[in-house]
Parts: C-alpha cells; structure tokens; sequence
C-alpha cells in the first residue's frame, strides 16, 4: 500500500498528474484487475483513455503506467511531463513499459536500463516541455536563492515549450508556410487580423486574463511572417509596454524637454513609445484606462495620423510597420463599481481612435488549465470564481495570477490544500468567505492575523 507521501505519486504529481489512493471500486481499464477502493487502497493516477482514443480521463493502477501514456488535459506523454528524475522515481530505475509489439525473427535489441543511482544528472532548462516541467527542472535547485524570480522566469521560458491542443497555426498568402503561435487565447485570431492591417486595437477584460501576453505573442507572430501576408518589413521591429498609472503626465507620452546648463537651451528626450512609432514594433499601452484625460489625449498622436509633431518642432513620421494596442479593464466610460472603480472617463475623441478595433477580453478557462498545469488548483479557483460570480462579488478577482501563486505554493512550497487555499483568501472578508459557502473553522484560519500570545 502507497501513502500519500509515496515518492511515485509525489513524482507524478510534480509533472501534473493528479494521483490519489483509490476511494472507490473500479476494474482497472489497463490490467482488468479491480481497484480496491478499501484498505488497503491501490494506488492509482488519471490518464487519458488510450483504449479507444478520446480525451476522457481513466483511473489507473500507478503499476500499469507507461511513458506513452497521456495528461488528460495537456495531452502530453508522461515521459515528456516528467524529469529523468521523476521518470527515475515513477519507474524505480526501470524503463517504462511499453506496448506489446509483434514477433520479429531477429531478435529484439536490449534495452538499455535507466541508472538506478539515487542521483540523477541535472535537466537544463531546453529540455523543459511545459510550464510545470520548467518549475521542476530548473527552479527546485535555484529555491532558496531566489525562488519567486526564478519561478517566474521558468514560468514564462515554459509557456514557450508548451504543447497543448488548440495551439494556433497562421495560415499565410499562397504558398508561404504557415507560422506556429502555440497556446492562444480564443480571441486571438481577431486580435492579429486587426494588427496585421495596422488597426488600432482597444482588448477590454478583467485583469489577468492574458491580454498584455497575447500582445506580444502578436509581435512575435509578426515578426516571423512574410509582409505580403501583414507581417513585419523592417529587421528590428520595437516591442514596448508601456504601464500606465493615473499620475503620468504627457511629457511621459512624448518625452520631456530637457535644459542644457551650459548654454541655456532646451533638448528633446526622445522615449521608447516615439521610438516604436518611428521605427516600426507593436507599442502597447497596458492599463489605458487608468489615464488622466490630458495623458490620454497626448498619445492620440501615436492612434492616428502618419505624423506626430514633438515639444521641440521637430516632425516623427510613422512606421509602416507600426502597430498600436490598448489593454483596458473597462470601456472607458468612467468610475464605476467593482474592482475598477478608479478608471477614468477617456475622451472620446480618443476611444474614436480605436473604431472598429475593440476586442471584449474574457478569461479563458483551457488557457488557464494548459498554463497552470494543475487540475486541483484550477478547478478550485473556477469553482470560486463561479461561485464568486453569482453571488454577485464582482469586487474579488479571481483570476491565473491567483492560480499561479497557489501552484508554487503547493508544487514548490509543498503546502497543502488547506494552506494554499486560506493564504489565496486572506484579503476576502468574513462576510464574502461566507458568501462563498466557506465554513466557520475555515473563515475563521484565513482571517487571523496569527499573532502569538
């Protein structure tokens, strides 16, 4: 009997399988054997079903695991989610099984075993091959040196190495080969159209719903298709995010005049946003919303017109290339109530500039599964994240970025359930966790403030 400490399922479960000690009967769909769902309990993990090749997800004995078998989520193979290490730990130092192949008359070749030595070399980070892979890989060893940069930066290298269904492919003109984007939100596809045609694009959703990222995922899309098809002429295309905040002035926009002490004059300080307007690249202004009316009007210059006139005469004229993105948590309409009742009104000679261009930005709930790599974590926070909706909490957002700290916390930190949920929900209040359908013991753990006495 496996506990639920068992080195195999620890293993499994840092590559994103969910495992667990059987608390049913079942016939095993690998083996035909039962599971036994009473003491002592098999030990089993969730795969896709490869019996008749569909996705569904098929309880296992962990013994009958082969590395072909597949994540029923991410679709990919257990020896592309594990480690060596973790192959090492799930396999005890033996080569997966595999399946039965037909009698040849020569004789098989000998399979090379897996070192059966405790410790294993090192994975570098270009083996990773998806988000949890890059955490484990590479993370685990930089832990106690920095362990939130370092988680962060896996996170994203990870995002790149990620392959899961519905990865988008562009199809370009004639016989130009298509162009790979990888995982995408479902409102992608407009997104590049409208930037392939040089529009000005206005994504209005709820935070950390991926807008910023889909950005850039348009200028890397860009950057590797062929003009005739929209993308990029020039070599050196710019990427520039610009963050804004209710205190920037224009001079943030366009750039300050300078004095010059020794003789009085004024210079122009050129910035990256002009720059970008100037040589080509995709300039997005992240948070748009949360412009002042006089900020938001200085970078009109940049939504429209081929021309932009600086503090000091002198005349930018815009790229071809150039593109311009907007992300907003609201339309632009002013305060409000709910999490972003601080936007403000945007002039409407501005939001004119976005005509044809505005993109309704929600979460993505395959995006988050595939980035975060962790059933449990996922499905808990879209449970709350329902439950949240409607019971009218419009104020609490529940969204990946909630997701990914609680997926360090348990995958990295090791914390249980109990932890990484209360420490998700230790800025609700009382009454909201009560909303929710929390209960007292919880509510009362999350709220402390865990002085002693």
């Amino acid at each position: 009997m496996m506990t639920q400490r068992d080195p195999k399922q620890a293993a499994l479960r840092s590559g994103g399988f969910q495992t667990k000690n059987a608390n049913f009967d079942a016939v095993c769909p690998c083996c035909d054997k039962k599971i036994r769902g009473k003491a002592p309990k098999d030990p089993v993990v969730a795969v896709s079903n490869r019996w008749n090749g569909s996705r569904k997800q098929r309880w296992i004995h962990i013994s009958c695991l082969r590395q072909d078998d597949r994540h029923p989520n991410t679709g990919l193979t257990v020896a592309a989610s594990l480690t060596k290490r973790q192959m090492h730990t799930v396999f005890d130092g033996e080569e997966p099984k595999s399946p039965p192949k037909e009698e040849s008359k020569t004789p098989p070749k000998e399979t090379p075993k897996m070192p059966t030595k405790t410790k294993a070399p090192p994975m570098p980070a270009a083996e990773a091959t998806d988000a949890g892979d890059a955490l484990s890989a590479i993370v685990l060893p930089s832990l106690l040196r920095d362990v939130t940069g370092h988680i962060d930066h896996q996170i994203a290298e990870g995002l790149k190495a990620l392959n899961v269904p519905r990865a988008l492919t562009v199809q370009q003109v004639g016989d130009l080969p298509e162009v790979e984007v990888g995982l995408a939100h479902p409102r992608f596809d407009v997104l590049l159209d409208l930037a392939r045609i040089r529009s000005n694009v206005l994504a209005v959703g709820p935070a950390g719903s991926g807008k910023t990222f889909a950005a850039e995922q348009v200028f890397q899309t860009l950057s590797k298709m062929d003009p005739a098809s929209g993308g990029f002429a020039t070599e050196t295309p710019r990427f520039t995010v610009v963050s804004c905040y209710g205190e920037m002035m224009p001079s943030d926009i366009v750039g300050p005049m300078v004095p010059n002490v020794s003789d009085g004059s004024e210079n122009h300080r050129i910035t990256e946003i002009v720059l970008t307007y100037r040589d080509g690249g995709v300039l997005v202004f992240d948070e748009f919303d949360s412009l002042q009316g006089d900020t938001a009007i200085a970078a009109n210059a940049a939504l429209s017109g081929d021309k932009w006139t600086m503090p000091d005469g002198t005349v930018i004229h815009k790229h071809p290339d150039f593109v311009c993105m907007a992300t907003a948590n609201t339309f632009g309409q002013g305060k409000g109530r709910g999490p972003y009742g601080s936007r403000n009104t945007l002039d409407g000679a501005t939001l004119n500039r976005f005509a044809g261009g505005v993109i309704r930005w929600g979460y993505d709930l395959t995006f988050e599964r595939a980035l975060i790599g962790d059933d449990e974590v996922v499905g808990w926070f879209h449970d709350l994240r329902t439950k949240a909706t409607e019971c009218g909490l419009d104020g609490r957002i529940v969204g990946p970025r909630n997701m990914m700290a609680a997926a360090k916390q348990k995958n990295v930190l090791g914390w249980s359930k109990t932890q990484w949920t209360q420490q998700a929900l230790r800025d609700w209040s009382e009454k909201d966790l009560r909303t929710v359908g929390m209960d007292s013991t919880f509510i009362s753990e999350a709220t402390s403030f865990g002085g002693a006495a």
